[in-house]
């Protein structure tokens, strides 16, 4: 099934939730962490035109750096020093400039990574991270980070300080 079938599929379910739990009902971000790294596998989708409005390569954790030679491609966890990515919804919170310029705050909504904030794990671009695909060669990892390149980062963050609220949902099935 392809990234945008995947998504699609997900995005009328997360809708709902969305309505229900009181978050954004415009946009949401994904990221289909089962797809290898080196694909496009982040996706920004309108709600109302029910279709992608980007796509882009993202990192996932360094932790799972041997796993580009399999084909779960990333491991997971949500504990604190495990350098690897968390599945689960979270909430795109404040935006704030740091070392790797804009970024933003990530708060897990699910049991699955609860602990996004206290890992200070955020949504961030970084020069390495590619914004076009590259498979087979895999994107740099990060310490459990979502990372875009900066070029992705900066259209995501023009559209995400145009929403409140937006909900991103991580993924690995």
């Amino acid at each position: 099934m392809s990234l945008i079938s995947r998504v699609r599929a997900r995005a009328a379910a997360l809708r709902v939730w969305c309505e229900e739990q009181g978050y954004n009902t415009d946009i949401a971000l994904f990221v289909d962490l089962k797809r290898h790294s080196g694909l496009r596998r982040f996706v920004v989708w309108d709600f109302e035109q029910g279709r992608a409005v980007l796509t882009a390569p993202v990192s996932h954790g360094s932790g799972s750096k041997e796993s580009h030679k399999r084909s779960s491609y990333a491991r997971l966890s949500n504990e604190d020093g495990s350098h690897l990515s968390s599945v689960g919804r979270a909430l795109v919170a404040e935006r704030y400039e740091g070392r790797y310029g804009v970024a933003y705050r990530l708060d897990g909504l699910d049991a699955t990574n609860s602990n996004l904030r206290s890992r200070c794990v955020v949504l961030h671009g970084w020069e390495y991270t590619t914004s076009f695909p590259i498979f087979p060669i895999p994107t740099v990892g990060s310490f459990g980070c979502p990372v875009l390149s900066r070029k992705m980062m900066a259209r995501v963050d023009a559209i995400l300080q145009q929403h409140s609220r937006v909900v991103m949902d991580v993924y690995c099935e």
